[in-house]
């Protein structure tokens, strides 16, 4: 049997809310590549072009049907395309056959592509990213459907791109308010091809996509349970992105009266008070924020869930319950919180779930999805993922050491304003990691960083002080700074402050 890719399935993007009618609006590029000239052939991608074809065709869609398309094909469809979508309310592309991808990053499969060696995805294979910026150009909806096999059956592999680097792509679009990005999998899990005329996705799509008055939010998930049931739980199809309060309609036809809530979520809410993150950046100003361990947990629960049931399209109250149900131990509860949270848009989810794979919070360990999640919160600008992409970097985990690809990463995350960024790049300098060893920088580093707060740098900078490191000696700083360490939390600070005690009192 074979296997899908968890490659990227969606990429939404809505530049203005309402529901569009208009036949003349609609555009469709379906995409079915099956029979390959160096590889195996597939056996669903051309049934599943022709189906979803026609039921886009009944949905008033303007379609542009290929098959078995070579690169060439594939090229001009999409830059065709491209100019079709920016005239259209509603845009979507859809693509079956072979996709490769690493990290964020992918190529569509074109027929007669050899690919024999890794500088050949560039000249016979459609970047994921070049693609999705194309389509993405209608005035309401832009969806990309990649519904491609997971695997590599070329001689070429395609290695990880550097999450951390700027790209002029997609991604920036996938990063933007308004973006879905929808896989067929969860990360390293695989999917399955089906042995019927059609994948499991696909036939979940050709249910859903033409439900009358079906949110588009909400028939992703329905799409989710659809293929979840038809693989006995095995492929869990997943997406990431952020969506407005306007709801979008494939197939609005009467559409229910919407409830209005009788409170504003843009207020104050108990659950902020209660559980927001005190460094998240796009909290009330109001609101000073809750350290995870000073959460007052069942009264953050009962607030946050009240919050969620009132609000339920509302992203941050789903992060802030996922925050008290982690400081509960409730892991099990708080990756549901999180998942939700993030499907809505919420990045500090997408990093806290990455977190829990990667320490293993009430999870398997499991630092190759720690990574994806990362990588996809770093593609959104996200500091702290970018950080701990450094990490896993420096200390090779899931793959090899790269002190100077560490380094490039916490620059960039510095460059966005992150202490903790800052701190490493002085412990990459002080050893000469990656970067030429420099006390003197290292000791300005660790100073730039207790001026942004950053308890580590606190400790990294008494040492400095302490052994006069990169300047001059100075014990009473030293001792100065590991106060200060320990009072905003750091437990290696008041160690350190125990130990020097009872070094006195001998």
């Amino acid at each position: 049997m074979r296997c899908w890719i968890p490659g990227i399935i969606a990429v939404v993007a809505l530049l203005l809310g309402g529901t569009v009618e208009a036949a003349d609006s609609r555009v469709a590029l379906v995409v079915g590549n099956a029979n390959y000239r160096h590889a195996p052939a597939l056996a669903t991608p051309v049934n599943d072009a022709e189906d979803i074809a026609a039921m886009l065709t009944g949905l008033g869609f303007d379609v542009d049907v290929r098959k078995d398309a070579s690169a060439e094909e594939l090229k001009s469809a999409l830059d065709a395309f491209a100019g079709k979508s920016a005239k259209a309310e509603i845009a979507i592309v859809y693509f079956a056959g072979y996709s490769v991808h690493a990290g964020v990053d992918g190529y569509l499969i074109p027929v007669d592509a050899q690919l024999a060696s890794s500088l050949s995805f560039r000249t016979e294979a459609i970047p994921l990213r070049a693609a999705t910026a194309n389509v993405a150009r209608a005035r309401v909806l832009g969806l990309v459907i990649l519904d491609a096999l997971r695997g590599n059956p070329f001689p070429a592999k395609l290695e990880r791109q550097d999450a951390g680097q700027d790209h002029a792509s997609p991604g920036a679009a996938a990063s933007s308010r308004n973006v879905l990005v929808f896989f067929s999998t969860e990360p390293t899990r695989r999917a399955e091809e089906g042995n019927g005329r059609n994948s499991p996705f696909a036939l979940a799509l050709l249910k859903h996509l033409p439900e009358p008055d079906l949110e588009i939010s909400f028939m992703f998930r329905k799409l989710r349970d659809e293929v979840r049931g038809a693989t006995a739980q095995k492929q869990t199809p997943y997406m990431y992105g952020q969506l407005s309060r306007d709801k979008i309609y494939l197939n609005a036809v009467k559409q229910a009266p919407v409830s209005i809530p009788t409170a504003d979520p843009a207020s104050v809410q108990p659950c902020d008070r209660l559980a927001a993150a005190p460094d998240d950046t796009t909290r009330n100003t109001i609101v000073r924020g809750v350290k995870l361990e000073e959460i007052k947990i069942a009264d953050a629960i009962a607030a946050c869930s009240e919050a969620v049931r009132e609000f339920p399209g509302i992203d941050r109250f789903h992060y802030q319950l996922g925050r008290a149900l982690f400081a509960a131990q409730d892991y099990p509860a708080a990756l549901a919180s999180y998942k939700k949270a993030f499907e809505l848009g919420n990045t500090r989810a997408l990093y806290a779930l990455g977190a829990m794979y990667d320490n293993g919070n009430g999870v398997e360990k499991d630092p190759a999805r720690a990574r994806f999640y990362y990588e996809i919160a770093a593609e959104m600008k996200f500091a702290p993922a970018i950080v701990s992409l450094g990490i896993q970097q420096e200390r090779g985990i899931g793959g090899e050491k790269d002190a100077a690809k560490a380094y490039s990463l916490y620059q960039r995350a510095a460059d966005l304003g992150d202490g903790r960024a800052v701190n490493r790049l002085g412990e990459l300098t002080e050893k000469g990691l990656g970067v030429a060893a420099n006390p003197g920088q290292a000791r300005a580093l660790y100073e730039k960083s207790v001026a942004m707060g950053e308890p580590e740098a606190m400790i990294n900078l008494a040492r400095c002080y302490a052994n006069g490191i990169g300047g001059r000696q100075d014990t009473v700083g030293a001792r100065k700074l590991l106060a200060r360490a320990a009072q905003a939390g750091s437990a290696e600070a008041r160690e350190i402050l125990a130990r020097i005690g009872k070094g006195k009192q001998k």
